[in-house]
């Protein structure tokens, strides 16, 4: 009976940290693409695409529940061209997660009429026929959809909402732009970086009673720790925010 119990706590704690290391890759690629404009253009390669018009998603009727469609970056040059698109839209694409084997997941808004792009709204009735799907406002849907993709879908609109209202800058007025992953909206004439808004969600100071566990990012002065926080993304779980620390290493 012991043996059992032994074997069973093993086997448990073997799969929890399986499952945390998983979390961990995958939260440190999505970091690099993020900011590498290089690495995240070499991921749509093998990546795949949801595609959106005025931020409702794609969707496919498979008896009574919604499946999401992916294209991959073949699939969508060819869409793009046959629309009369250049493939450099695929730029306007966000980066919204990847999978265990890092498979990167971007969303692309064709039907945004946004004043700074130079691209115009793909007609939305022409695209549901080529693509054998609706453009379903997201909240109607939501019931039909699985726990996953429904995650990513909010995940994606609130991105994609983020990017059409923040094409301007709020000090010199002058046009921001997106870096490849969409993380970011830089101004080129005032240089300020602007981020999608994220909100703080615990912070918390680890103790034995004696010592306390700290943690410090490449990027501290010499010297300098913090405490463990977390802070949830947009369209992240409360729960993995509490999971990451942020690429720290630990002490």
């Amino acid at each position: 009976m012991f043996l059992y119990y032994g074997i069973a706590c093993k086997r448990k704690s073997f799969w929890c940290y399986r499952l945390l290391s998983t979390y961990v890759t995958k939260t440190r690629y999505l970091f690099e693409l993020k900011e590498d404009d290089d690495a995240c253009k070499k991921a749509q390669q093998t990546g795949v695409f949801y595609l959106f018009h005025g931020l409702a998603p794609l969707l496919q009727t498979s008896e009574h529940r919604y499946l999401v469609p992916r294209l991959s970056l073949l699939e969508l040059k060819r869409l793009l061209g046959k629309f009369g698109q250049d493939a450099q839209r695929i730029e306007d694409s966000v980066l919204i997660g990847c999978s265990d084997q890092h498979e990167a997941w971007f969303a692309l808004d064709l039907g945004l009429n946004i004043s700074s792009s130079i691209y115009a709204s793909l007609p939305k009735p022409e695209m549901e026929t080529e693509l054998k799907g609706s453009f379903i406002e997201l909240r109607k849907a939501i019931f039909q959809l699985n726990s996953m993709d429904s995650s990513l879908l909010f995940t994606a609109q609130a991105l994609l909402r983020w990017h059409a209202n923040h094409q301007f800058c709020s000090r010199s007025g002058q046009p921001t732009k997106k870096n490849m992953a969409g993380s970011k909206r830089v101004c080129p004439s005032s240089k300020i970086i602007y981020y999608p808004q994220m909100a703080p969600v615990v912070i918390t100071l680890v103790s034995d009673g004696v010592r306390c566990l700290l943690a410090r990012q490449s990027s501290f002065p010499k010297g300098l720790y913090s405490a463990l926080a977390g802070f949830c993304d947009i369209g992240e779980r409360f729960r993995g925010c509490t999971d990451d620390n942020g690429g720290r290493k630990l002490y």
